[in-house]
């Protein structure tokens, strides 16, 4: 005799234990800081200056001049070997680019920079960071470069994701959360979806950053959206198309 309720029970079950293997496993718990072998980097935040003011016909000759300008000093920068990476932000927001510089100190980054004609027009200022990130940026490609100026580079997007934190955050939920945090930052450096980040001086509201590899800004968002900090609102996020030498990560 058909019993309905006894197959419906299994029925359940059944769907149960499927739901459970096609489920992703849980991330461990983790107990224990994460290692990360980090360098020290100076992170420049170039920004639309006092003069900055659109390209029209009558100015066009006059910026173009800047810019060549502009673009001779990093290359010089780059052949000193203190550059490590650099490149513009896409679209016309106010920030127009970014170096990551190993100088030593800030005050030496500055000193790299005082030449640039842009920043000296007033077209553009820097903002500079202590910024903490993985070992070796840009170590490979600069050494290729110092040999070979000529060298190919690939202008590649990434989305340049900054932590700014909530003024209004509770503390000590934001320190319960570092861990995972930590732990999520090192599991997305190892799988690539980060090609790097790391942490500001706490000097500013600006954090850290990640530097997210994907294929757009709305899959970058998603992304970002995972950390758990931000997903708790203990971070909020501000993300930026990039566009650098895919060989800096290299």
């Amino acid at each position: 005799m058909f019993n309905k309720s006894f197959f419906v029970g299994c029925l359940t079950l059944a769907l149960v234990a499927f739901a459970f293997a096609q489920a992703p496993a849980a991330q461990p718990q983790e107990t224990e800081m994460p290692k990360f072998e980090a360098g020290e980097y100076q992170f420049g935040i170039l920004r639309r200056g006092a003069k900055w003011e659109p390209t029209t016909d009558a100015n066009k000759d006059a910026l173009a001049k800047l810019q060549a300008g502009h673009m001779a000093n990093i290359q010089k920068m780059a052949a000193l070997g203190k550059l490590v990476a650099a490149g513009p932000m896409a679209g016309d927001g106010e920030i127009r680019g970014i170096f990551i510089c190993q100088a030593g100190s800030i005050a030496a980054a500055q000193a790299l920079a005082t030449d640039d004609p842009m920043i000296q027009a007033g077209r553009l200022k820097l903002d500079w960071y202590h910024w903490n990130a993985p070992k070796g940026i840009g170590e490979k490609m600069l050494a290729e470069y110092k040999t070979n100026p000529a060298m190919k580079m690939t202008m590649t997007k990434y989305y340049l994701t900054l932590l700014i934190a909530d003024p209004k955050a509770d503390q000590a939920a934001a320190q319960k959360m570092m861990l995972p945090h930590l732990w999520h930052i090192r599991r997305s450096l190892d799988d690539k979806t980060f090609v790097s980040a790391g942490p500001f001086d706490g000097k500013s509201e600006i954090r850290g950053l990640f530097i997210i590899n994907a294929a757009s800004s709305k899959e970058a968002q998603v992304v970002a959206q995972r950390d758990p900090m931000v997903k708790a609102g203990l971070l909020k996020t501000e993300i930026h198309t990039w566009w650098v030498a895919k060989e800096v990560w290299q």
